[in-house]
């Protein structure tokens, strides 16, 4: 908890400095926007103006770069931010102070995830929230915040306040060179998926979300900072490093969740092939550590990677390479902490489309992860998609399905499985009043099947779920600034 105070210490000090340095050297705008004496409405004034020229990964208003740019987005695998599946006409405008509250209700028929013998829950949920959105041409910050209390009807022991901090900010050093440092701070209970007004961070360094644990407390936090330089009329180059930790605690009876933590550091060198396609290679460290049999994985990893958007709405990532592990811990099916080390071929592919009122997107990966509060180290294979329609305006739908498959490496203890496979899909309908009240209702099945080591024929402990959850929410908006 000290270290993470600090980190928060730190990042605090530098957002003010950043910030003082960046109105420093922003000239005043020539032409202000109009606007209505007393008006709050965020309709009652112009968008603020684009920044001068966007540097590669620099996000200006509606979250997308420059049009006078063709530099690439930097991939998430490098640090960068991930592929959204807002629509265009949701992509938020900046220099706004928003707020709200989301009041929702959940029924999960297995929220233990047992295998037999299931207790129901319903909970009860209200959420507050709170973000302010800010831009200039040498920065854009945002800063959000939710926090609330869910109830739970039969699981009493469960009822506790969640919080969710949420932090991101890029910063142009020179004409030429871009910072991005980028925190989010979660104590959850169960599930904060009901709308909570603030958006996760996209990026290396987080939890494995291809497999779900019991319901129980979790504290995480993950810390970004990004960095590139476009050094040549074709040439970038970058580094990044990120650090994730996630402890979990009040674990119910008879379960055994593991505390892990993910160093991550890479540099990068991509290299314009022709408009909008830039490919090139990396080079990337992972550190893995679990607090169960002090288990440990390094892993190195060479890959070459290739990122392509094309007309600002087609966006395509790719890449593949050799990893080299060192590991320490349990290896599968041994009794003793022993070192081994091992190569293997990871890779994986990932895009995203959007217009008006659809969005696509979809992705497969094979990489090294941490084993989300069940396993240690993994060998991860996922894949993913999510399509997102507009029916008629103010009415939307959603679909989405993900399937994982995770191979132990690295055991946190004789009795855990060797492998994990989670399948998941799920449906939504949301509906919007103006823009300040928010409907949204959906359903989701779950399915885990779990493989134990233990016996010569390999047992399963499997579990599933199937969840109903409806949120109504309240937002609003004032705009910053003149």
């Amino acid at each position: 908890m000290a270290g993470s105070i600090r980190r928060y210490l730190i990042l605090v000090w530098m957002v003010a400095g950043l910030q003082v340095l960046s109105a420093a050297q922003n000239a005043p705008p020539q032409n202000p926007p109009a606007q209505s004496p007393g008006s709050d409405d965020a309709s009652a004034r112009t968008a603020p103006a684009a920044a001068l020229s966007a540097i590669a990964g620099m996000q200006t208003e509606g979250g997308t770069e420059d049009a006078s740019s063709d530099l690439p987005q930097i991939p998430a695998l490098l640090g960068g931010m991930g592929i959204s599946t807002a629509f265009v006409s949701e992509l938020e405008r900046s220099n706004y102070l928003r707020g709200g509250v989301n009041v929702g209700a959940t029924y999960d028929d297995n929220p233990l995830l047992a295998p037999s013998g299931q207790v129901s829950n319903t909970s009860e949920s209200i959420f507050p929230n709170i973000k302010i959105d800010e831009s200039s041409s040498r920065m854009h910050w945002m800063l959000g915040y939710a926090g609330g209390l869910t109830v739970n009807q039969k699981i009493t022991n469960q009822n506790q306040g969640s919080h969710n901090l949420n932090f991101d900010s890029q910063y142009r050093l020179s004409p030429h060179v871009n910072l991005r440092v980028a925190e989010n701070f979660s104590l959850t209970t169960g599930f904060f998926d009901a709308g909570n007004g603030t958006e996760v961070i996209a990026g290396s360094g987080e939890l494995n979300s291809s497999l779900i644990t019991p319901l129980a407390t979790q504290r995480s936090s993950v810390t970004t900072v990004e960095t590139n330089y476009h050094f040549a009329l074709n040439d970038l180059i970058g580094a990044s490093g990120s650090f994730y930790d996630s402890h979990f605690t009040n674990v119910p009876t008879g379960i055994e969740l593991t505390n892990s933590e993910t160093a991550s550091g890479s540099a990068f060198w991509l290299h314009r092939i022709f408009r909008g396609d830039w490919g090139g290679t990396s080079y990337r460290f992972d550190r893995l550590t679990f607090n169960l049999g002090g288990g440990e994985a390094r892993v190195h990893s060479v890959f070459a990677v290739d990122t392509l958007n094309l007309s600002k709405r087609f966006t395509l990532t790719g890449f593949v390479g050799p990893q080299y592990s060192e590991n320490q811990g349990l290896a599968l099916g041994g009794s003793q902490p022993t070192h081994w080390n091992g190569w293997s071929v990871a890779g994986g592919a990932e895009g995203g489309w959007q217009n008006q009122r659809t969005s696509v997107s979809a992705g497969y990966s094979r990489i090294i992860s941490d084993g989300g509060g069940l396993l240690g180290a993994v060998r991860l294979q996922t894949v993913h998609g999510t399509f997102r329609r507009e029916l008629v305006p103010g009415w939307a739908a959603a679909l989405n399905a993900s399937h994982g498959t995770n191979q132990s490496i690295i055991m946190p203890s004789t009795s855990s499985a060797s492998s994990i496979n989670f399948t998941s899909a799920g449906i939504s309908l949301e509906r919007n009043v103006g823009k300040s009240v928010g409907l949204r209702l959906g359903y989701s099945h779950d399915f885990e099947e779990q493989f134990f080591v233990p016996t010569v024929l390999a047992q399963t402990f499997d579990a599933s779920r199937n969840r109903f959850f409806v949120t109504l929410s309240y937002q609003w908006a004032k705009p910053l600034g003149m």
